[in-house]
């Protein structure tokens, strides 16, 4: 048996540091790999068939941590927590600021009401923090956690002290603190509460800030579990049966009323309309459908009605593969992280260890206790690599939810990470560049366009071939009344005749109906010249119609090229069409290099050379045969319209079957990564520059803590900003 994939949610982590550790309680597990996602809660485990649910449940639990295999987690400490600790500490720090930093607000025993305000903020408010730094020290580890923990306690217990047992709780005791420290003996050593509660009630304020905007940028994924109706119209017995989503199953016959949202993934039974499938695809523009046509679940029905056949219900809809996708990619961890991850094991321990040095070189050197402590705290506080953990996460998180609301599926940082480099980008040619369905591009006929069509429509009524497809959809789109043609007669690979209005016509390929020297045999000539399918129309033996029938192209196809190409990305095609096809194609793109007649191997092979010519190459596809080279690849796009097993071998899911979704893929993939380099420029600068300030005394504890939870805070709002990408207007 093979591993299979376990998703977990996880409560009660605090920071980044906390999902590290839930992943090595996993990993611990023999035959567990996990990745664990702090901005989404998620856990994500790939394990052998003898470890069971239960196990990777326990492993979490041990940690300190909440688990549930399916629904949420118990959270410890989510946003409504935060928001009612932000609140009560706020009401008691205050007030016990403006004591502790203005003299003239000191009455007697103004300390013991400090201590009084102090107490519940420093041990009831910080529980969060003390609980998991109490959880990493009996696991032998240092996290974030650590750092605002011994911040608070060492300024609580160091006032509790002064208060106590020196003159700094005596009835006529003065103090004057500063925002900014300043150095200087008096007779009662310092007094700190407004420290211990000032740091609490900031990083709390920061954790509060931190949530909501993470509860904000999931909204986007969690809403497409809301999308699908309740409930569905199953036709049983002749009848109309209102049925719970749930008990619908593959093969049920439903009734789709105009205006209403499709229930299931389904193909149209009767009927045809307009479907707005925005919710999904991203797309604006209603799409066209009608009997053998398939649709997407959740999507809306515009006008009219359709009668549908259920193909896909529950797990196995387009909709529920979206989100399970979407959460992957979140769950997912770019190299960066992994960088930052092993980084902040080092990290922490190490602030420790300069926080101590601190305090002591003060209170050796300098002989100041007081700035002893706050140096230490400041240290401490300052550094608590919050924003760095989050970096990468947050990111991730918005980036990958916006390209969900775009039709753009993006299977994990992998692929953000791979947009960046890529200067080749290979395309197949039909259903990429072009439709990928025939239609009709140009006619040349010497009776009336109606006349035309209705013979056409007349003679290929009971054909599927796809030519014949095209014909008939152009023809309805002229308005044609139908008529019926008699003796009619299919010629395999060739044509149809058949009587018409009494005249005997005929229907096929060039080769079939041959056309005397004139007007139709150059135009025929000059479609088969440039890879169009030449189809005549004869009526009683003489040529009155030729037909150039053509896979035209995607109409966002010229414009994301020429996109493409600011970024200084090469576009290649290589098609399995024939060379006049391709020729045709690539001309009108204006792309110089191609390979027509490319078989799967080939394709491969394509990739692989450009590869070793030093190049990161992007595939895009939608074909079976194109499969293989997207797995080759560097990044590979596909189409969503196209063959399930090119869709698996892709980095990213274009549902949006264009172009300009696939420059969409790439350009979000790149501002993603933008946003993850300026997040860490800040984590990292912020604290290159403040550790030293605080060291030297030159910033004192409150504004470290403001300063630490700002910069928490302006990484998660860095990464909300892509959730206002949009799509390029090309």
């Amino acid at each position: 048996m093979s591993a299979r994939s376990v998703e977990l949610s996880v409560g009660g982590m605090t920071c980044a540091s906390c999902s590290r550790r839930v992943e090595k309680a996993l990993e611990k597990i023999s035959g567990v790999r996990a990745s664990v996602n702090y901005a989404t809660g998620v856990a994500f485990a790939e394990v052998e068939p003898n470890v069971t649910d239960s196990e990777l449940i326990t492993a979490i639990e041990k940690t300190g941590y909440t688990a549930a295999i399916s629904g949420k987690a118990i959270e410890l400490y989510g946003v409504r927590e935060f928001r009612i600790r932000l609140i009560f500490g706020a009401v008691l720090t205050i007030p016990l600021m403006a004591i502790s930093m203005v003299t003239a607000f000191q009455f007697d025993r103004w300390q013991w009401v400090c201590l009084a305000l102090a107490t519940p903020v420093a041990i009831w408010g910080a529980w969060p923090f003390h609980r998991a730094a109490y959880l990493n020290l009996i696991h032998r580890a240092v996290t974030m956690d650590t750092l605002v923990s011994l911040g608070v306690i060492v300024s609580y217990t160091w006032s509790l002290w002064a208060v106590v047992f020196t003159p700094a709780g005596d009835m006529g005791a003065k103090m004057s603190a500063k925002l900014i420290p300043s150095r200087g003996h008096s007779m009662a050593p310092e007094l700190y509460f407004e420290v211990s509660a000032a740091v609490t009630t900031l990083v709390i304020l920061g954790k509060y800030l931190e949530h909501r905007a993470r509860l904000q940028s999931q909204k986007a994924i969690e809403n497409l579990a809301t999308l699908n109706p309740k409930s569905a119209l199953v036709i049983r017995d002749g009848k109309q049966i209102a049925t719970a989503i749930e008990d619908v199953v593959v093969g049920d016959v439903i009734y789709v009323p105009a205006g209403a949202q499709i229930p299931v993934d389904a193909i149209v039974l009767e009927g045809s309309g307009h479907v707005d499938k925005s919710l999904i695809t991203g797309e604006s523009i209603p799409v066209a459908v009608t009997v053998g046509d398939e649709v997407i679940g959740a999507t809306v029905l515009l006008d009219s009605a359709l009668t549908i056949a259920a193909k896909a219900v529950g797990k196995d809809t387009v909709l529920s593969g979206i989100s399970r996708l979407v959460h992957q990619a979140q769950t997912g961890k770019a190299e960066v992280t992994r960088l930052v991850d092993r980084v902040s094991e080092i990290f922490v321990p190490i602030v420790v260890l300069i926080a101590l040095g601190t305090s002591l070189t003060w209170w050796l050197v300098a002989q100041d206790t007081g700035m002893a402590i706050t140096a230490g705290i400041a240290v401490l506080v300052i550094a608590c690599p919050c924003a760095l953990g989050l970096a990468t996460p947050t990111a991730l998180l918005v980036g990958t939810g916006r390209g969900a609301q775009l039709g753009i599926l993006i299977r994990g940082p992998h692929a953000i990470e791979s947009s960046q480099k890529v200067d080749v980008i290979i395309m197949d040619k039909t259903g990429t560049l072009t439709q990928g369905k025939m239609s009709v591009v140009e006619v040349v006929t010497t009776i009336t366009q109606p006349e035309l069509w209705q013979i056409v429509d007349a003679l290929e009524a009971g054909s599927t071939h796809p030519i014949a497809t095209s014909l008939r959809q152009h023809a309805g789109n002229q308005g044609v009344v139908a008529t019926t043609a008699q003796d009619v007669k299919t010629i395999t690979g060739s044509g149809v005749q058949g009587v018409v209005a009494g005249q005997s016509c005929a229907l096929g390929s060039l080769a079939w109906l041959s056309t005397p020297p004139g007007e139709m045999t150059q135009a025929a000539q000059r479609f088969a010249a440039r890879g169009d399918s030449v189809v005549v129309v004869q009526q009683n033996s003489k040529t009155i119609a030729v037909i150039a029938v053509a896979d035209a192209l995607e109409e966002t196809s010229i414009s994301a090229l020429a996109h493409l190409r600011k970024l200084n990305i090469k576009p290649i095609v290589a098609s399995g069409d024939n060379e006049g096809a391709v020729a045709k194609v690539c001309a009108e793109l204006g792309i110089t290099d191609y390979f027509a007649s490319s078989s799967p191997a080939e394709k491969l092979e394509l990739v692989t050379a450009q590869q070793q010519a030093g190049k990161v190459v992007a595939m895009i596809g939608d074909g079976i045969n194109d499969a293989a080279a997207l797995a080759k690849a560097h990044l590979s796009l596909a189409m969503g319209s196209g063959a399930d097993v090119a869709a698996s071998s892709a980095d990213i899911v274009l549902l949006r079957s264009t172009m300009a979704a696939a420059v969409d893929a790439i350009d979000l993939s790149r501002a993603t990564m933008r946003t993850i380099k300026l997040n860490l420029f800040w984590a990292f600068a912020y604290n290159v520059a403040a550790i030293p300030l605080a060291m030297f005394g030159l910033l004192g504890p409150v504004i470290a803590a403001g300063a630490m939870a700002f910069s928490s805070v302006f990484v998660v709002t860095n990464s909300l900003r892509l959730r206002s990408f949009k799509s390029q207007d090309i």
